[in-house]
């Protein structure tokens, strides 16, 4: 309900390019639902949530490692492409403990992105909003030096300054829809796991990997191969990963794996590939998944 009430935030950072990461992390609604429980019922929410259109990122961590790399791509591509990231987790995984390999701090790369030279920001023609191939302008910051900086929630000119010419509003929205071609040169790749002779094909997001890998692990123990996919980023969504993935299951059951009621995963895959899942494990109890139910669910389904 705390992102609820501050999506209007999400907007005015998509408007004025302003760096923004926020951590998302799922438990069961609508209202107050189960508010000590966990479920996965917001993916199309943090991709289209917040009026307008505008570029942003949603890092879905499979693991607690997996919490400590996005945390890192996403404040590096928040800078980069001065754009709201959304950090898309739940109650499951925001509260579980385990053992991990330490932290590698001195290997984390921060990257500012394009920072206003000090010429440019000492130059009293500065435009925070100036057009540029990329769509990422130099940004200077408040006292930098002597330019004035600028910016609206309205629409604006480069200079920053309120408009609602034509004109001006259609070079502004394409060049802040330019960072998206950077966005998707940058989407962490899904894991893949393929086995030879695989009876199923299926896909998970966030903290339901993990025991779907599990399960994996079960029924291949028991003769049953299976071969799956984890996404730790859904925005922008691999789309040529997925159709890899799903391309060599044409005659084979495809499912997604994931905590809602409604099939959220299965209708994205549906509206950026063209690709129809043959179905999907659902589990929305307020509790993660099990492996062993979800290996005992596929054996059921490939019969």
């Amino acid at each position: 309900s705390g992102f609820d009430l501050m999506t209007e935030g999400i907007s005015l950072a998509g408007i004025t390019e302003t760096p923004v990461v926020v951590v998302l992390g799922q438990r069961p609604g609508p209202a107050v639902g189960l508010p000590t429980r966990s479920d996965q019922t917001e993916l199309e929410y943090a991709i289209y949530t917040a009026h307008g259109e505008f570029p942003r990122a949603v890092l879905t961590p499979l693991d607690i490692q997996d919490c400590f790399n996005a945390a890192v791509k996403a404040f590096n591509l928040a800078e980069k492409y001065q754009t709201p990231v959304i950090i898309l987790t739940d109650q499951y995984l925001a509260t579980s403990a385990g053992t991990i390999p330490e932290f590698e701090i001195a290997a984390v790369k921060i990257e500012r992105g394009l920072l206003a030279t000090d010429i440019e920001a000492n130059s009293p023609d500065y435009k925070r909003h100036i057009y540029t191939d990329s769509g990422i302008s130099p940004r200077a910051f408040p006292g930098q030096g002597k330019a004035l900086v600028v910016t609206d929630s309205d629409e604006h000119t480069e200079d920053g300054h309120l408009t609602e010419g034509a004109e001006t509003r259609t070079l502004q929205v394409s060049k802040r829809l330019r960072k998206m071609e950077g966005l998707i040169s940058e989407i962490t790749p899904p894991i893949v796991k393929v086995l030879p002779n695989s009876k199923a094909y299926l896909v998970a997001w966030g903290s339901s990997y993990r025991p779907l890998r599990e399960a994996a692990d079960l029924l291949s123990g028991e003769g049953i191969n299976v071969s799956i996919m984890g996404l730790p980023q859904v925005w922008p969504f691999p789309v040529d990963a997925m159709i890899r993935f799903l391309d060599v299951a044409q005659d084979m059951a495809t499912f997604t794996v994931e905590g809602n009621a409604t099939s959220q995963l299965a209708h994205l895959i549906r509206a950026e590939t063209g690709i129809e899942v043959s179905g999907s494990i659902l589990k929305f109890d307020g509790r993660p998944f099990i492996p062993r139910q979800i290996a005992d669910q596929i054996k059921r389904e490939v019969k």
